[in-house]
């Protein structure tokens, strides 16, 4: 008995002339769901306005909070389109990703460890209106990390900085349009780990703020402070007011160039909500016509955490890559109790998860077939890794 749990076709496509565009934002979520499951209405209320159409978020700690963001304060109110990542159960609090379907289609995903929290890579395609099997198209590489918190813990944020930038370097001959985002918690952009980002390896970052400076404590830079929403310490999160720097999107140089079809699009680099006239204080204090005031208020409650934005124009007229098309079918034979692949690839490496996100079982170089331990029954995931590329889905093992 054989059952088709999957199949994944990498084929895109770009044959059409207009411009489309992408909203991509990050938002440290502050503790979700333990410090207040019904701050769900202020998410939704910040994404009904923003309407990302790439959404990645840290201090998540449950597949339930993943469902509930994606259910409570995405999908409403007639809205359908939006899809997470998987929800990878790490050490600590977890990322995950939201995004749009009517734009955008997740590729492959994977987690980089480091001491303290992983990192998540995501990579995302646009669906072109001409979307084929025989050309090409606009490719992502979004990485979600929330480093080591602590004025003096910035060797700690250093080494995992540099987790991504040896990964880029792994990849580089696949590497274009690239989002580094998150809580990178960096007092400020002359911080080692901040330099590692902008200056170390084969791939260069950029700030698109242009705004690498001294920025905590510091009013000159109260444009692009992002923590703390709230003077006084409530629901787990920080107080203090708006005085530190330290949500971040930071971009490969294709993305304001033009050479992978991405352009950023001037004047759209903004913490949401952040007018600069809150310097120390709280976001929603006095007047603040940065958003609509129902927005503002949603900003102050659901989090200490602004979210970070920018958006982006699509061009499909500059020069893709061409990429190989790779397609791959995984099946669950019960009687062999073995995953059986079909698949353009040579070989791979296979890891599957249990739904905690641990490791239960690997196997590096397959070119078949392989015959599962017995004790392995109940639902899982699987992930297949070939050439820095990596697909993943659920599968049920009898």
């Amino acid at each position: 008995m054989k059952k088709l749990l999957s199949i994944f076709l990498i084929t895109f496509s770009v044959t059409s002339v207009a411009q489309d565009s992408l909203k991509v934002m990050f938002h440290n979520l502050l503790n979700f769901p333990s410090a207040g499951v019904t701050r769900t209405v202020h998410y939704r209320k910040i994404l009904q306005y923003a309407q990302p159409d790439v959404y990645l978020v840290n201090e998540l700690e449950s597949e339930y909070g993943a469902d509930l963001i994606l259910d409570s304060s995405l999908n409403i109110f007639g809205t359908t389109q939006y899809q997470r990542s998987l929800f990878i159960n790490g050490p600590d609090t977890d990322n995950c990703l939201f995004y749009n379907t009517d734009k955008l289609g997740l590729l492959s995903q994977y987690q980089l460890t480091t001491v303290l929290r992983d990192i998540s890579v995501y990579r995302l395609y646009y669906k072109a209106p001409n979307l084929s099997a025989i050309t090409d198209t606009i490719y992502f590489w979004f990485f979600s990390c929330h480093l080591k918190a602590g004025v003096n813990d910035f060797e700690q944020r250093k080494t995992e900085a540099l987790q991504i930038k040896y990964y880029l370097n792994d990849i580089v001959n696949q590497v274009e349009n690239v989002f580094v985002g998150g809580d990178f918690n960096f007092y400020s952009g002359f911080e080692s780990g901040c330099q590692a980002l902008l200056n170390q390896g084969a791939v260069q970052l950029i700030d698109p703020a242009n705004a690498v400076g001294n920025w905590s404590n510091d009013w000159n830079y109260s444009d692009w402070h992002t923590q703390s929403t709230r003077t006084s310490s409530f629901g787990s999160g920080s107080g203090g007011g708006m005085d530190d720097r330290f949500d971040l999107i930071f971009v490969s140089e294709d993305v304001m160039s033009n050479a992978n079809g991405v352009t950023f699009i001037p004047g759209t680099f903004t913490p949401l909500g952040q007018d600069g006239n809150h310097y120390n204080d709280a976001i929603n204090s006095g007047v603040n016509n940065a958003a609509p005031d129902s927005v503002i208020q949603a900003l102050f409650w659901g989090s200490d955490h602004l979210p970070i934005m920018m958006d982006i124009a699509l061009d499909e007229t500059a020069g893709i890559p061409t990429q190989k098309v790779d397609y791959i079918q995984v099946y669950y034979s019960q009687d062999a109790h073995a995953l059986n692949f079909t698949t353009s690839l040579e070989r791979f490496d296979l890891v599957l998860y249990d739904m905690m996100g641990r490791i239960v079982f690997r196997k590096n170089n397959v070119e078949g077939n392989v015959v599962l331990p017995d004790h392995l029954q109940g639902v899982y995931i699987w992930s297949v890794i070939s050439e820095g590329k990596q697909r993943s889905d659920r599968i049920v093992i009898h």
